[in-house]
């Protein structure tokens, strides 16, 4: 079982830091400033997401896989 102090850290950082991205996509699709219509716009919304999925997947691997990765295997 993984200690909360390990869990906290995570749900506050990408928590929190989702929010405000979210917030963020959210007013620059509102007022305009990105157009879903235009591919480069439609990139770079899709880098950002998939880089926050993709730095919240290693945060996880190495919080909640990898530590445990070869644990009680020696003899």
């Amino acid at each position: 079982m993984v200690d909360m102090a390990r869990v906290w850290p995570i749900l506050c950082q990408f928590g929190i830091g989702g929010l405000l991205c979210a917030i963020g996509l959210w007013a620059g699709l509102s007022s305009g400033y990105l157009d879903m219509k235009l591919r480069d716009d439609r990139r770079m919304i899709y880098v950002i997401i998939g880089g926050f999925v993709g730095l919240l997947a290693l945060a996880c691997a190495f919080t909640f896989w990898l530590p445990f990765v070869g644990v009680g295997e020696a003899s």
